[in-house]
């Protein structure tokens, strides 16, 4: 089975439209989103413009501010001091990568935790820890959502997630563990990953690698969420080999997997946090 994306975000994007209209009965205002952009890395340009016209489609309010690669931290800071103290501001969001010179958890510690539209902030990530998934980083949540839309179990499943960093690991081992799932998570020190793989119902892998797992990898009848983002020669691909693995496993594509739920999730996340803010 392939797990197609665009249909699981059509089915949140549902949600947006129905959170949209009641915010539209409620206030006479528009929900107001800002990303700071931290000079011109392409990727992150494209995926920047990708969400804010999302967003403006339903009426929100988006802007990208656009800064030098040479900012410093400091400067990068009360940038989004500016922004915290603006009550028109309601959602903000720092893109990624930042340049090497700034210092990301200073950066990311500073954004309110009200207004922090990817759950990012360590008060977020606390909340998510104690089971509070009410502001849960975007990309773990979209895969949750897929799943769950596929009606794959998770209660009891065992889960092999190849990543540990704060932005998808981490949060996303949280969110398995508050559905019951058994969770492995791996990383570039794992000793025998293809033992751990083998075993594992549903895999998650985001290592940035193409073609990292293999259908060697992988049993027959489990499920495979591809989080990866690759280009080669202009072409996009995940970190999961597709054409072999979706013979034996479901699968979800890149593009039109993780990615397509993560930017719709994000538009309801900032409709969500323009109610949190003027309440």
């Amino acid at each position: 089975m392939i797990l197609d994306g665009k249909v699981v975000a059509k089915n949140v994007e549902e949600t947006v439209k129905m959170r949209m209209e009641e915010f539209n009965k409620k206030y006479s205002i528009k929900p107001v989103f800002k990303t700071l952009m931290v000079g011109n890395d392409p990727a992150s340009e494209i995926y920047a413009r990708s969400k804010i016209k999302n967003m403006r489609k339903f009426g929100i309010d988006a802007e990208i501010i656009q800064m030098d690669s040479s900012i410093s931290t400091e400067d990068l800071i009360s940038k989004i001091d500016e922004l915290n103290v603006d009550k028109n501001v309601h959602s903000i969001m720092v893109e990624m990568p930042l340049p090497k010179h700034i210092d990301r958890e200073r950066v990311i510690r500073k954004i309110d935790p009200v207004k922090d539209t990817d759950g990012q902030n360590p008060f977020n990530l606390g909340l998510l820890l104690s089971g509070d998934e009410s502001h849960v980083p975007s990309t773990p949540m979209a895969v949750i959502k897929m799943l769950e839309y596929y009606k794959i179990e998770l209660k009891g499943t065992d889960v092999c997630i190849i990543n540990r960093t704060q932005v998808v690991g981490k949060p996303l081992a949280m969110l398995f563990l508050n559905r019951d799932s058994t969770v492995t998570v791996c990383h570039s020190k794992t000793k025998d990953l293809n033992e751990k793989t083998l075993k594992s119902d549903i895999i998650v892998v985001a290592v940035g690698k193409p073609k990292f797992l293999i259908d060697n990898m992988v049993r027959e009848n489990s499920t495979v969420i591809d989080v990866g983002i690759n280009s080669i020669d202009n072409k996009i691909v995940g970190d999961a080999d597709f054409e072999s693995i979706s013979k034996k496993a479901s699968i979800s594509p890149v593009p039109g997997g993780v990615g397509a739920v993560t930017t719709m999730l994000i538009t309801l996340q900032v409709i969500e946090n323009a109610f949190r803010e003027i309440q």
